[in-house]
């Protein structure tokens, strides 16, 4: 099951890059993109949040101590992204902040990869 959860969230997190992004700046403009984004995102977070979750709580029963680190990282990292970095995000874009929302945007996708990482390390791990 745990292997199942992080496919899962792996999936979707390179089907985002690799599809949904590419596709929206192709068909929208700038602030089509930016309104479907702003849509978009909090419901990619929470997905995430929920996937996550799921595999913690699977981890935790099982007394899966590498697991369960992991997915307490990705969990945390989902909401801090959802929570906190979204917003401000907006923020400097509405103010049009360029450097900071630059700076955060680069961030986000630092923790997003970081995430990418941690669920091929696990899928490494249960494929052993």
């Amino acid at each position: 099951m745990l292997t199942l959860i992080t496919a899962a969230i792996l999936s979707f997190m390179i089907f985002f890059p690799v599809v949904v992004a590419t596709s929206v700046f192709k068909v929208l403009d700038e602030k089509q993109s930016s309104e479907f984004l702003r849509i978009f995102f909090p419901k990619y977070y929470l997905f995430g949040t929920l996937l996550s979750l799921l595999g913690l709580i699977i981890s935790a029963l099982k007394q899966d101590t590498v697991s369960l680190l992991f997915f307490v990282f990705i969990t945390l990292a989902f909401i801090f992204s959802r929570q906190v970095l979204m917003p401000m995000i907006n923020k400097a874009k509405d103010e049009a902040k360029d450097i900071k929302f630059n700076k955060l945007h680069k961030l986000s996708v630092f923790i997003n990869f970081l995430q990418i990482v941690c669920c091929i390390v696990l899928l490494v791990i249960y494929l052993k």
